[in-house]
């Protein structure tokens, strides 16, 4: 009589599991499900084309099983076998997986056919597909790849043969195109519109050039050398980076973040030293001799990093850092200004506590006269700035006049007034003709090691500050540029600045802005304008002598008043409060610890960004979508269906050495954590459910599979692997868990292959895609339900004919005695 009732309880457990297995099914209608079919279908065509790669292997389907048969010649490819549906042997083994030696290598033709045996994802689907070898953004992620790429980048660009010469058979490139990738100029005059260009770029060069002459010698009393050092910046430099810049609008020269850098760094380094012009005559000479050398030097780091290909280096650099280093050192720019404007000697400090108190302990020797012109000054240009932002279409010209106009009207005043007898210094002389050549000054380059610390930062700014602009103009102008071969540009016109006369120089934010307004289109540009400064280097200096030096500094103050990025501190904090702290850190950190210390506070906070965000990558709970294959993050999406004694856990980085630890802590985590709710569910079931369950000696659930996604896990090394390997042996020891991968790409595939963590982890247990692996979770937990559900049945019919036998024996015993 019980047998009947046992046979009851175990078909309605085993109608509840077929029912559960197929819920996506029933969660929507028929079409709906097609449609998901057919949409799974191309998605798992995409995940075969991208995870097998195997050179020249034959694909044999026998029934529901593919196997790879590499040919004998392909020594290096290891053989895959890619299982789909059920063998005989596995009644619970469904879904795609990956259960072989997984090959990473070149192309591939796979001719896929799926039974769709007890599948109720595969839809019968026959694919021909040419897999590539894989893309650039995966070569770029594997060092060795890199070095490969780039490498062979270096030999095309240096190695010019015969048989490239020629392009007549349309294989291979030609000679011009070779000077085309050395000379980016080569590349521009290829395809320069001569009748619609040039007068544009004439007219964008003159507008630069009328702007560059006061701005220029302004930069250059900042930098702390006589004005024409700031002429001969404006002149080899910009005919170099015509020729060499990849950058058709970028305007070169003298900045005032380069100036200062340099001041603040020359300065240190001589007074450490023992060397001040109150002690050394010869003070001025050795410090321009310092100031060429340090420009050679920053154009040699800049060709050695473009040889490199190391023009991302400046991707570690947040935009709160560089904005919150940019704004304190602007007003560290302006206060060093002000001994012109107010009239009298400040000594210059590098912070900011330091040069208030310089600025207002002689203030009795205020100058109103310098202080009136200044200001003037002042006002004019940020008046004829703000005139040209407001009325772009009919005062746009303002904003590159603004210069000149006040240069103009000052050297007239003190033509007309005599300025200089009023109180009023003036420029002074200013050597008449172009630039010699400087090179024996600056070779031996005796003080490397002292000047290391300010070619350093000026080579990080100067090439943040360019590539910034350089690559915006680019992108407006829809041409390529590459920041490698930009770094080649600014090296080679760093080079031709110290080797004639000048120092640093990078792009400028206000006169690229201008020669992009005014219609440049080329180099051409550029070269106008420093043809220009040539003509004034012969012509005009003994006009720009007469120039007061008051007008100098409200150019500088007027150009910095714009780097002072308080609207992005604002928008930091409404937006995320930690950004406003790191922006926070950079910009006190260069106002009261100076500008050496506050670029290093900037670098040390990006790097410290990034190694946090590399060392605690994300990880997330995840779960499956309603009525769909998508799985999300359970936080982000609180619907979602989660299944007991299942733990999908996505990983959304590369794992290596520095995040190995925190990801292994991440899984311990969420497997106890779905284990402590496993249990805690299990002890408050409600019990008007109406599920019949066997109670015979029954335990507590427990979290069979844990399976991680992998799909953004672009690569894995070797401290990766041993994590995996003790996450799983830790796993199958304690506690019986079977660790399940998903969807790893075909390098962390590789990988997981040569180590022999595939094998470990077992071929069975890693699948093309998450939901593969919940289904073969589920038929697995399902058949092990079923089969202890069988054992319970047959050890209770046992027991109770055992009970029966017993009974019939006391009733014939108890006979008996009577």
């Amino acid at each position: 009589q019980q047998q009947p009732q046992q046979q009851q309880d175990i078909n309605t457990m085993e109608t509840s599991a077929n029912r559960r297995n197929s819920n996506s099914e029933n969660s929507s209608s028929s079409s709906d499900n097609d449609n998901d079919q057919r949409r799974n279908g191309t998605l798992t065509t995409k995940h075969r084309q991208s995870l097998l790669r195997i050179h020249n292997d034959n694909i044999i389907t026998q029934g529901s099983q593919r196997h790879v048969v590499p040919e004998p010649s392909s020594s290096s490819t290891a053989t895959t076998t890619f299982t789909s549906g059920m063998n005989g042997n596995n009644a619970g083994n469904m879904g795609r997986r990956w259960s072989s030696t997984s090959s990473i290598h070149n192309n591939n033709n796979i001719n896929n056919s799926t039974s769709g045996t007890r599948m109720r994802r595969t839809p019968n689907v026959t694919t021909n597909a040419n897999a590539t070898a894989g893309t650039d953004s995966e070569d770029d992620g594997d060092p060795e790849e890199w070095v490969h790429r780039h490498g062979q980048i270096a030999r095309d660009v240096l190695c010019c043969s015969s048989q490239r010469n020629s392009s007549s058979n349309g294989n291979g490139r030609g000679c011009l195109d070779w000077w085309s990738s050395l000379i980016p100029m080569v590349a521009w005059l290829q395809v320069y519109q001569w009748k619609r260009w040039f007068v544009t770029d004439i007219m964008a060069g003159l507008t630069v050039a009328v702007m560059i002459v006061p701005q220029s010698m302004s930069y250059a009393k900042l930098a702390g050398l006589p004005v024409q050092f700031g002429l001969y910046s404006s002149l080899v430099p910009i005919y170099a980076y015509a020729v060499f810049g990849s950058s058709r609008q970028l305007g070169v020269g003298p900045v005032a973040l380069v100036s200062l850098l340099l001041s603040t760094g020359l300065t240190m380094i001589l007074e450490q030293d023992g060397i001040t012009p109150e002690t050394t005559d010869s003070y001025d000479a050795i410090y321009a001799t310092l100031a060429l050398q340090t420009s050679v030097l920053v154009g040699i780091s800049y060709i050695g990093m473009g040889i490199l290909r190391l023009g991302f280096v400046t991707i570690f650099l947040s935009h709160a850092v560089i904005s919150g280093f940019t704004s304190g050192a602007a007003i560290i720019i302006g206060l060093s200004q002000l001994k012109y404007i107010f009239g009298y000697d400040i000594p210059n400090d590098k912070s900011l506590h330091k040069m208030l108190g310089n600025i207002f302990s002689n203030i009795d020797q205020f100058n109103w006269k310098t202080f009136l012109l200044g200001t003037a000054c002042i006002f004019t240009l940020m008046g004829m700035k703000k005139m040209s932002q407001k009325y772009p279409q009919r005062f746009k010209w303002t904003r590159a006049a603004g210069p000149l106009v006040v240069t103009v009207v000052s050297i007239v005043l003190q033509v007309a007034l005599d300025l200089q007898a009023r109180g009023i210094p003036i420029v002074g002389h200013i050597p008449k003709g172009l630039p010699k050549f400087t090179g024996s000054a600056v070779f031996p380059l005796t003080e490397i090691h002292h000047l290391s610390v300010v070619v350093l930062s000026i080579v990080l700014v100067g090439f943040m500050e360019s590539i910034a602009i350089a690559k915006t103009l680019a992108q407006k102008h829809n041409y390529e540029l590459d920041s490698s071969s930009e770094l080649i540009g600014l090296g080679v016109a760093n080079l031709m600045s110290g080797l004639f006369g000048g120092y640093p120089v990078c792009g400028s934010f206000s006169r690229s802005a201008v020669n992009n307004d005014s219609g440049a289109m080329s180099g051409i540009s550029a070269i106008v304008t420093a043809t220009v400064v040539a003509l004034v280097l012969l012509f005009l200096t003994p006009v720009f002598e007469l120039l007061p030096l008051a007008t100098l500094a409200a150019i500088v103050i007027s150009g910095v008043i714009s780097l002072v990025d308080y609207p992005e501190a604002i928008y930091l904090w409404k937006v995320h409060k930690f950004d406003f702290g790191v922006w926070m850190c950079a910009f006190l950190g260069t106002l009261f610890l100076g500008v050496e210390l506050g670029l290093g506070i900037s670098v040390g906070i990006s790097i410290l960004l990034v190694l946090y965000e590399s060392a605690y990558p994300p990880t997330a709970v995840l779960g499956r979508l309603p009525g769909t294959h998508q799985y999300r993050n359970v936080k982000q999406y609180p619907g979602v269906e989660t299944y007991d004694g299942i733990v999908c856990i996505r990983i959304d980085a590369p794992i290596y050495f520095a995040n190995t630890q925190h990801i292994r802590e991440k899984v311990q985590k969420y497997y106890r954590r779905a284990q402590e709710q496993l249990s805690v569910s299990h002890h408050q079931q409600d019990p008007e459910e109406g599920q019949q369950v066997f109670v015979a000696n029954e335990e507590p659930p427990k979290v069979q599979f844990v399976v991680l996604d992998m799909s953004p896990v672009a690569h894995v090394d070797t401290s990766a692997l041993h994590t995996l390997q003790d996450i799983t042996s830790s796993f199958r020891k304690n506690d019986g868990v079977q660790l399940c991968l998903s969807n790893p790409n075909p390098r962390v595939m590789h990988r997981l292959v040569k180590s022999g963590l595939a094998d470990d982890i077992g071929r069975d247990h890693i699948f093309v895609s998450l939901h593969d692996a919940v289904n073969y979770c589920l038929s697995h937990m399902d058949a092990k339900e079923l089969e202890s559900m069988h054992a319970a049945a047959s050890e209770n019919t046992a027991r109770e004919l055992s009970d029966d036998t017993k009974t019939d024996d006391d009733l014939e015993v108890g006979a008996e005695k009577m």
